[in-house]
C-alpha cells in the first residue's frame, strides 16, 4: 500500500520534476510507477515507460489496474513502452545527447497532439551492460530540475547496484535528481533533496 503521504507526493509532481526511485521489490516498484504513470493519463499527458524489466504487456496490465483503458491510448499513441535498447543504449551505445534528443522528439509528438510528456524509466539495464558512467552524464544532463517540458521518474533496482558492485554512485545518482522516492521492506517515504550539485 503506498502511504498517504507519498501518494500525495505522486499527485503532486508537476512538470520538469526529476524524481529518483529507489526500490528493492518489483511490487514495490510498481505500486509507485503504475500510480504515477496512470495520473499523468488523467491530468492530459501522453505516458512514456522506458522498461529493462517489465514487459509491454505487464506494463498495461499494470496501467489497466490502476483505471486506465489501455487499448484506446496504444491506439492513439498516448502510451509508449519501448525498450531500453530502443531508447537508452541503442546499437551498445548510452550517448546522454541522443537520449536527451529522443525524449525531445517525443515531447514534439505528444505536443501535435495537444498532451504533456510523463515518463517512468528502469535504468537497471545500465549497470548490467557496463554503461554507468554514461548513465551518470544522462542523469546530470537531465539536471535537477528538468530543462525540458517533461516530468520523470528514474526507477533504480537497489538488488542490481549492490550485486554489479556500484553502490559508489548512489550519492551522485542522489544528487543529479531534486526529488526522491525510497522504497524498501520498511515502508515507503519521500524526499525532496537539497544537496549542492
Amino acid at each position: 500500500m503506498i502511504s498517504t503521504e507519498v501518494d500525495n507526493f505522486i499527485h503532486d509532481i508537476d512538470t520538469t520534476d526529476h524524481v529518483l526511485l529507489f526500490y528493492d521489490t518489483q511490487e514495490s516498484k510498481r505500486r509507485i510507477l503504475y500510480r504515477y504513470l496512470a495520473e499523468g493519463l488523467k491530468q492530459g499527458k501522453g505516458i512514456v515507460f522506458v522498461h529493462s524489466e517489465e514487459t509491454p504487456q505487464g506494463i498495461h496490465e499494470g496501467l489497466a489496474g490502476h483505471g486506465i483503458d489501455v487499448e484506446p491510448n496504444l491506439a492513439s499513441g498516448s502510451i509508449l513502452t519501448p525498450r531500453y535498447d530502443e531508447f537508452y543504449i541503442v546499437d551498445g551505445e548510452a550517448e546522454a545527447l541522443r537520449i536527451l534528443n529522443k525524449w525531445h522528439e517525443t515531447i514534439s509528438v505528444f505536443q501535435s497532439k495537444g498532451l504533456g510528456l510523463r515518463a517512468a524509466g528502469e535504468v537497471s539495464c545500465f549497470f548490467r551492460e557496463g554503461k554507468v558512467r554514461e548513465l551518470l552524464r544522462y542523469e546530470y544532463a537531465l539536471h535537477k530540475v528538468l530543462s525540458i517540458p517533461m516530468d520523470a521518474i528514474c526507477a533504480y533496482n537497489l538488488k542490481t547496484i549492490v550485486e554489479t558492485g556500484h553502490t559508489d554512485v548512489i550519492m551522485p545518482i542522489v544528487r543529479a535528481h531534486g526529488k526522491a522516492i525510497f522504497t524498501a521492506e520498511g515502508g515507503t517515504s519521500y524526499s525532496r533533496i537539497m544537496t549542492a550539485r
